[in-house]
Parts: C-alpha cells; structure tokens; sequence
C-alpha cells in the first residue's frame, strides 16, 4: 500500500500540526491584564480619611493587615492596586504580600513586594492607588480564597484606607507584625484590587483543533510525533494568554 510523503518522513507529522498552530497564532493576541477582583468604588475611590493602622499605632503594638478574596475563574497574578496613606512617619521599607489562606487568615506567602516608606502620600489625601507589578505571576485558582497582607516595623506608621463601597469581607489583624493573626477581626477591609490574566478561550479551541488534525494524519496507526521543544515553546504562551516574555518568567518561576 502506498504511503504518503507526510507518513514516510518519521515525525513529520509533528511539525505539521506545530506548523498550522503556528500559522493561526496571529489570529489570537496575549491576554491584557483584566481587573479581577476589587473593592474601590467608582474611579478607583475609597475612604481618604481613616485605615486600619500598619506598623505603629503609638500603643507598643506592631500591627499588620490582612484583607481577603475569591475569585470567580481561574487567572494568572498580574499586578495590585492598593490605597495606603502615611499617618505620621513612613521612613523604611514595608511589605505587601499576596498569601494563600491558612483556616481563614493569612498564609504562605505567594508573593511579597518591598515597599519604601517614601513612596506613600499623607493620610487625608486623595492619594493615587499604589501599584504593584507581579514578578512570580503566580497561579489563582477559582474558588480558592487568598489575602493580601501589608506590615511594617515601628519606623513607620501607615493607613490602609477603607473601602468606601460597603464591602464586609473578612478582615485579620495582627499586633505582632504579622507572626499570628486574629480573623475575623470586624475591620472594615483596606481598599484594594487584584488583576490578572485570564487564559484566552480561543487557545482552548486552537488546541482541540489541532488534535484533530493530528488524529487525521494517523492513518498508518503510527502516534503523531513529539512536538519540537521550539516550536512547542513559541506556542504555548500564545495558548496559555501570555505575551513570550511573561512565559519566560512563569515557566522559569516554574508556577
């Protein structure tokens, strides 16, 4: 029986479905970070008079944060926008974390941005959302409830503004600057937002398609071969809603 070209060539095959992916990839475009979760009120406005204390609190007390939130689908972690003021002297550096939950307060951190002092503005000021761009872009999942935390040392004395939208989430405190934590601890949560980037639902289809395609070209009953390690690198990210430098830091991260 004859064979084609395409079935003579060992792990042609392969290179064909790379290629038709390839070819389609111009028809889909990375995903842009989109807002998953917030709870500022319109034009990204919160309450610029009061906080929940970080740091000092002139009591002897070492505070830290915590504010919590579901999400609905599943995203890779883009950045966060969080309002927080200087109450008297912010001098050094503070942390903000992105945690997993551990029983309904703050756990293992995901990610932990370092902050100096300098960059907050005056409590009582409409003071621009802080924005913190992701490094790890580690994986949230749907359903799964995560925390940001913010704490300090006594060098500084910050507000994490309240949100103004009602917003009664649970809400941990901690007077030892983050070591154990009471929540839920009836604060009104910090104002705050989380974007991410949702996988494109059109990589989904692109995949699909192109299994069909390789079990099409499996009439000599031999397996589609191996996708080239290059080829499959230049895909995936196009699939997984990333532009190629962000897949190059998930897949070192190894998230």
């Amino acid at each position: 029986m004859k064979t084609s070209f395409i079935q003579r060539v060992p792990g042609l095959r392969a290179h064909v479905v790379v290629w038709i992916v390839l070819i389609a990839m111009p028809t889909l475009s990375p995903s842009a970070p989109v807002v998953i979760y917030s709870n500022f009120a319109a034009g990204s406005s919160y309450d610029v008079s009061q906080g929940n204390p970080v740091g000092n609190a002139f009591d002897d007390n070492d505070y830290a944060e915590g504010d919590t939130f579901v999400l609905t689908g599943d995203a890779i972690f883009d950045s966060l926008r969080i309002a927080l003021s200087c109450f008297a002297s912010c001098t050094e550096p503070f942390f903000v974390t992105l945690t997993q939950d551990a029983g309904n307060q703050p756990g293992t951190a995901l990610e932990t941005f370092t902050v100096p002092g300098a960059a907050l503005g005056v409590l009582g000021a409409n003071n621009p959302p802080l924005v913190l761009n992701s490094m790890a872009n580690p994986a949230l999942s749907a359903g799964t409830r995560y925390w940001i935390a913010v704490g300090a040392d006594l060098h500084d004395s910050i507000a994490w503004n309240l949100n103004s939208i009602g917003d009664s989430a649970a809400e941990a405190i901690s007077i030892d600057g983050g070591a154990t934590w009471f929540s839920p601890s009836g604060n009104t949560p910090g104002a705050f937002e989380v974007r991410g980037i949702v996988p494109e639902p059109g990589g989904l289809g692109l995949v699909a398609g192109a299994g069909v395609m390789c079990a099409f070209l499996r009439k000599s009953r031999r397996r589609c071969g191996r996708l080239p390690e290059a080829a499959a690198n230049q895909a995936a990210p196009v699939i997984a809603g990333l532009s190629q430098s962000r897949w190059a830091n998930y897949r070192t991260k190894g998230t």
